[in-house]
């Protein structure tokens, strides 16, 4: 068994009911852009030590012109297991929730 812990995302705008496509997130140092259907498969480049990372959603950019409160989300993760942790983001241009998703 993996000694080491991976990390998924998918964002999703609930306020147009669709995935939220080119979000930049970072774990830790790395950074990817979600892709068309709103997914980042692995944020943690093959895995991390388990630890405490710190988990960057940039959805201000996403929103762009459109009135919005946030311009960055931020968790900090505590992955205390070598396993997968999914965790999904639904924004809308005045809220946000996250959760620990399968």
């Amino acid at each position: 068994m993996s000694q080491l812990a991976t990390v998924s995302t998918h964002v999703l705008d609930l306020a147009q009911g669709k995935p939220a496509a080119g979000v930049r997130v970072t774990l830790g140092t790395r950074t990817l852009t979600t892709d068309d259907n709103g997914r980042i498969a692995d944020l943690s480049g093959g895995g991390v030590n388990p630890g405490t990372y710190r988990l960057l959603f940039e959805i201000g950019a996403y929103f762009q012109n459109a009135g919005h409160l946030f311009e960055v989300v931020t968790y900090e993760l505590r992955l205390d297991e070598a396993r997968h942790y999914h965790v999904p983001l639904l924004i809308s241009p005045y809220s946000c929730t996250s959760y620990r998703g399968t």
